[in-house]
């Protein structure tokens, strides 16, 4: 009795030149991910730096003393250590 699903169906080895072909193509895939990732991150800093630009300009750029003061000791105390 034969295994019809399994007739014809050896498995095929592939060719190093194929492996490295799937490899490439898919690390180009994984570094098109990531450089589309950083390009939104870049869009909107810049974004966010032009907001502040027009707000500092207009002259209603306002700093929160307590969190500026917290930055600078948590900063301070972070580079101290």
């Amino acid at each position: 009795m034969t295994n019809l699903g399994n007739a014809g169906l050896e498995p095929v080895a592939a060719s190093p030149e194929t492996v490295m072909q799937q490899t490439d193509a898919f690390q180009l895939s994984r570094l098109s991910s990531v450089l589309n990732g950083l390009e939104g991150g870049a869009c909107a800093m810049r974004r966010h730096v032009q907001e502040a630009m027009r707000a500092v300009r207009s002259g209603t750029y306002q700093i929160d003393p307590i969190q500026l003061s917290r930055r600078i000791v948590g900063e301070a105390l972070g580079s101290a250590g």
